[in-house]
């Protein structure tokens, strides 16, 4: 008995199966251009913000560092500071025993107390006889041997008034004073040390000016200037932005492989691979305009960001 053939759904009577197959892979082919043509636009976009605004993670917060030294050697009497202390210009930082100083100083006084007898004893022998010389009761000879006397002791004066002066100063230096507000580190030592001229004792770091040093690419350096605003993070701050501009950027690095002899002061920044080549970084200093005291710490790694033009 013949059966009855199947009826065709109405997709199949429209669409042959190859047909459907060949769209469906045109439709796969035309999704993965477009998501492949994104991608580059993005990832040229992307570049090109960088480019435009450089930013580097190889970056730490640097403040001015300077070693306190005295200018007199002695024994230390007194230490009013401890490590890490914030001090404010004009403190006392420590005392060095004065009493050797004050023992110079009076001496250079009484020597002076002692030449100006002799001064004063010379013009009034010289006052005396100068009237007796017209009438011949003394010789020139004698009057020429006083004044030349009084000369030569008025001649010293001056030089004995300089080692007062000196001494005075002297003594001075044996209070040690803060030159400018900040904290004191690298301290291990306590009172009773003996200390000499010009050998710094610690260390003070001047906290009312933070910058950070940010080392970018050498592609990246031409999108800045001196003046470019700048953005800061500090990694143990991230959530907090702190503003900055560009106050230079560096004109000399020491060449990879390269001794240091003699030492020349110049900076050395490793380099780092970028795509296809090594890439040379510079260092860029970024002064800081709104530092927190309670976050910057020398040496703090940061985030920085060039911005764009020098601000106004």
């Amino acid at each position: 008995m013949h059966q009855p053939a199947t009826p065709l759904n109405k997709q199949d009577a429209v669409t042959p199966p190859d047909e459907a197959v060949e769209g469906g892979k045109f439709i796969r082919k035309i999704t993965s251009l477009i998501i492949v043509t994104g991608a580059v636009v993005i990832t040229l976009y992307v570049w090109g913000i960088i480019e435009r605004y450089p930013r580097t993670d190889d970056a730490t917060a640097r403040a001015n560092v300077v070693g306190i030294a005295p200018r007199v050697s002695g024994q230390i009497l007194k230490l009013n500071v401890q490590d890490n202390q914030a001090v404010k210009e004009g403190d006392v930082l420590f005392e060095i025993d004065p009493e050797d100083y004050k023992l110079t100083l009076e001496k250079a006084k009484a020597e002076l107390a002692a030449l100006d007898r002799q001064i004063a004893q010379a013009d009034s022998t010289l006052r005396r006889l100068e009237p007796l010389l017209p009438n011949h009761f003394t010789t020139a000879e004698t009057v020429d041997e006083a004044r030349t006397k009084l000369t030569t002791l008025q001649a010293q004066r001056p030089g004995v008034v300089a080692t007062i002066n000196l001494e005075e100063l002297h003594l001075s230096y044996c209070k040690v004073i803060a030159p400018f507000s900040g904290r004191v580190i690298n301290l291990n030592l306590s009172a009773g040390a003996h200390v000499t001229t010009g050998v710094p004792v610690f260390s003070l770091l001047d906290t009312g000016k933070w910058y950070v040093i940010a080392n970018f690419r050498e592609a990246e350096i031409r999108h800045m200037v001196p003046g470019s605003e700048a953005i800061v993070y500090l990694s143990s701050a991230p959530n907090q932005r702190f503003r900055g501009k560009v106050q230079g950027i560096g004109w000399a690095v020491k060449p990879e492989g390269e001794l240091d002899l003699p030492p020349s002061g110049v900076p050395y920044v490793k380099r780092e691979l970028n795509w296809v080549r090594v890439a040379q970084r510079f260092p860029v200093r970024i002064e800081v305009e709104n530092p927190d005291q309670d976050l910057f710490r020398m040496g703090a790694s940061a985030v920085a960001i060039i911005k764009g033009p020098p601000l106004k």
